[in-house]
């Protein structure tokens, strides 16, 4: 789950800088940025939130269709993975392009992956962590945090996990801005590698 967080993290860091302010992970965002071109009258701009949108959308179904079967997180881990392999690939022939066809493809292949990965943070259910968005997963630790201390318990093991999903998104998001500007190749290649990962120690695990 850290891994598919850190995953997200990164890849919205590198759509805002790089794919003209368009968040691929982070839906809700994505959806503010839509409303606000179009409502300042820029078109172009709204188009590139609406890629994102559709790319969502199409991985979010394309995971639907493998979710219920005996291997449906393996599945859907490694359908990702081919999707951010074929994205990085994509990088490396065209690099960031402006405009054109080109930034449309790379824009939906990572949205497209950030979909798989929300079913597949849903297949994994680790604290009720969806591993694409935080915002209520920050409700939850804050209003837990409150009542342990206001109730003076302990606090639970899932609010562990949902701190520990949340600073994983952080990182991702910190790590992948250093490397977009230092070292560009790893920020386009690493999140194969960080759901490629995931999915060898979840078939370690489940082969155990």
């Amino acid at each position: 789950m850290h891994l598919l967080s850190a995953t997200s993290g990164g890849a919205d860091i590198v759509a805002f800088l790089q794919f003209h302010m368009v968040f691929t992970s982070a839906m809700t965002g994505n959806l503010a940025l839509f409303g606000i071109a179009v409502g300042q009258g820029h078109l172009l701009s709204a188009t590139h939130s609406l890629a994102a949108l559709l790319g969502f959308i199409i991985g979010i179904m394309l995971a639907t269709l493998w979710k219920d079967h005996p291997r449906g997180l393996r599945m859907v881990l490694a359908l990702e993975a081919a999707f951010l392999g074929l994205y990085a690939l994509l990088w490396i022939l065209w690099g960031f392009p402006a405009d054109g066809v080109e930034l449309y493809a790379l824009i939906i292949f990572s949205a497209l992956s950030m979909g798989l990965q929300s079913v597949a943070a849903r297949l994994i259910n680790v604290a009720g962590v969806p591993s694409v968005v935080f915002t209520n997963t920050l409700t939850t630790i804050i209003i837990t945090l409150v009542e342990s201390l206001r109730k003076k318990q302990a606090l639970p093991f899932s609010w562990r996990q949902q701190v520990a999903a949340l600073f994983a998104y952080l990182t991702g998001a910190i790590v992948f801005a250093f490397f977009l500007f230092q070292i560009p190749a790893l920020a386009m290649i690493l999140p194969v590698c960080l759901v490629s990962i995931a999915l060898i120690t979840h078939w370690a695990g489940s082969s155990t």
